[in-house]
């Protein structure tokens, strides 16, 4: 074999173990480069809030797995009737779709500044289940009093088929409630939660965090996944609730819902969430085939309080 034939095969053996030796490294690299990605994602993330000056407070919520559930409508017993329509100083309607409707004897007195746990305290023992319930939100615009049912001793929230909303009078007196009752529930598989740093970013991907704002907590509960079911199940999710400047007295707070599994952002707000479910209520009051001597009234109370929600929805 003549020497220049011997070179170019040594040249093409060096040029493949160049080109193998620079897969390896490409890989070993590409390799590195996610290790490290790993080990700093959670670091990339807070570069970007302390970027924006965004800080956070208690974050853990504890839970690292958790399973959707499935619900099922309530069904009242003749004796789960009978105590709903015993209960003191009230006359109840349940309608046919399971809502409770009452009016009060006597007008309950709220104080002005009572906190979520002294208002229990005054209502609890005229509420069938009473226990069942989360205090939410005392809505002044509207005087109505929201709470949420809970299930697996976590609330849901934004369910009109799991709420209790009580109407107070001008001097703040409940005079009217609906009250809807979820049934029994069902757990799917369990399933590994995203991370609620993870629930974060996509807030701050989603440009819903702001320069300075701030991160009071993460809590957890379930919101609606599937409306309804043929069956009229409903599917609910694992859920975070990130509060955002909850206790910042400059500056608005606001309530966002993450669903903890697929990191998809629930749109909710109190306002809509309210007038929508006034709304279905006035048409369920009007409905009634029982003729109550307060159902006028509470006609009128309902009525003229998604008149004035449309009145604030108008103005600019």
């Amino acid at each position: 074999m003549q020497w220049s034939q011997i070179k170019t095969l040594f040249i093409l053996c060096f040029l493949i173990l160049d080109v193998y030796l620079l897969l390896q490294f490409i890989d070993k690299q590409d390799r590195a480069d996610q290790e490290q990605y790993s080990r700093n994602n959670d670091l990339t993330i807070q570069e970007k809030l302390e970027s924006e000056e965004i800080t956070l407070g208690d974050i853990d919520v504890g839970i690292e797995k958790e399973a959707s559930i499935i619900v099922s409508p309530i069904e009242f017993t003749e004796g789960q009737v009978g105590t709903v329509e015993g209960l003191d100083n009230q006359e109840t309607v349940i309608n046919s779709n399971n809502l409770i409707i009452g009016h009060m004897d006597e007008p309950i007195p709220i104080a002005e500044e009572a906190s979520g746990e002294e208002i229990g305290n005054t209502i609890g023992n005229y509420i069938y289940r009473f226990g069942d319930y989360q205090f939410w939100h005392w809505d002044k615009d509207l005087n109505a009093l929201l709470f949420f049912q809970e299930k697996e001793n976590q609330p849901i929230y934004y369910n009109q088929y799991g709420l209790l909303l009580v109407f107070l009078n001008e001097d703040n007196e409940v005079e009217y409630y609906t009250q809807s009752i979820l049934g029994d529930a069902k757990q799917h598989e369990e399933r590994t939660l995203i991370p609620p740093l993870r629930a974060i970013e996509t807030l701050y991907d989603n440009n819903e965090l702001y320069s300075q704002d701030h991160v009071d907590n993460v809590q957890f509960g379930y919101h609606t996944w599937i409306p309804t079911l043929s069956s009229g199940k409903q599917v609910f999710a694992p859920t975070y609730k990130i509060t955002v400047n909850g206790e910042a007295g400059d500056r608005e707070t606001r309530d966002y819902f993450v669903n903890a599994i697929e990191g998809q952002v629930f749109s909710n707000t109190d306002e809509d969430f309210t007038r929508d479910v006034i709304v279905k209520n006035l048409s369920e009051v009007q409905m009634l085939t029982q003729d109550p001597d307060w159902k006028d009234d509470m006609v009128n109370k309902l009525r003229s309080l998604t008149q004035t929600d449309t009145n604030r929805s108008e103005l600019p």
